[in-house]
Formats: structure tokens, C-alpha cells, sequence
């Protein structure tokens, strides 16, 4: 893909994330199913979002019979690597502390975040 990778808004979000979440390829009517869940989908939106989706170059069509359907071009890691890269940029001045102590503060962070933050980070440093 030649695209750069931009950020989403949070509809097209919604409908990618249904489609990373299920196997593929997904029909419209199967995304539909899963997102009238939370609230009801007007048909019509919905299709202008997969096809705003398309023309971004996150999703191809393709049809199994009469149904359209959607498989993923882009990974949901790749996309979450980068808005996080992105989050921490914009709103923490690329700083893991400031963000960690910022949802500290917040009371955002439980005990068991904070211990599965250490484990995670005393993995990665091991010496081998």
C-alpha cells in the first residue's frame, strides 16, 4: 500500500475494529449485526463508511454471491502502533513517564495495571 496511514475517525474506527475482531472476509450485513449491538446502523451510512474505508486503503471488497464483503489491508497492531506513537507525540511530548503518570494521577491505573506495567517492563530488560 502506498497510502500513508492516517489516523480514523471514531466511526470508521468502530467499523474497523468489528472487522479485525471477526474472521474475514465479512459481509456488510455481518459488520451491520455486531455494531447494531451498541446502536442501531442506518444500512446507508454504513456502506458510505466501508467505502470511505476502501478508498483509504484499510479494507478490499469483494463479494461472496449477492453479499459484499470486507477483508482488512491494514493490521489492527500496525494502525494501534502507530496512533499510539501518534497519542504519546501529541499529548505527552513522547514521553512514556509523563503519559503513565498522567493516568496515575487520574486514578486510571489499577493496582493490577501497575503490576502487570512492572512485570512487563522487568521482561523486557532481563538480562540474558
Amino acid at each position: 500500500m502506498n497510502k500513508k496511514l492516517s489516523r480514523l475517525p471514531d466511526t470508521e474506527l468502530e467499523i474497523m475494529q468489528v472487522i479485525w475482531d471477526h474472521p474475514t472476509p465479512i459481509s456488510t450485513s455481518e459488520v451491520k449485526a455486531v455494531l447494531d449491538e451498541k446502536r442501531a446502523w442506518n444500512i446507508g451510512a454504513l456502506q458510505t463508511l466501508l467505502n470511505r474505508l476502501i478508498k483509504r486503503g484499510f479494507l478490499e471488497s469483494g463479494k461472496d454471491g449477492k453479499n459484499k464483503t470486507y477483508t482488512p489491508l491494514i493490521d489492527e497492531q500496525v494502525y494501534l502502533a502507530m496512533e499510539n506513537k501518534s497519542l504519546l507525540e501529541r499529548l505527552n511530548g513522547n514521553s512514556i513517564t509523563k503519559f503513565v503518570t498522567a493516568l496515575y494521577n487520574d486514578d486510571a491505573l489499577s493496582k493490577k495495571d501497575l503490576k502487570d506495567l512492572m512485570a512487563f517492563i522487568e521482561s523486557k530488560t532481563k538480562v540474558e
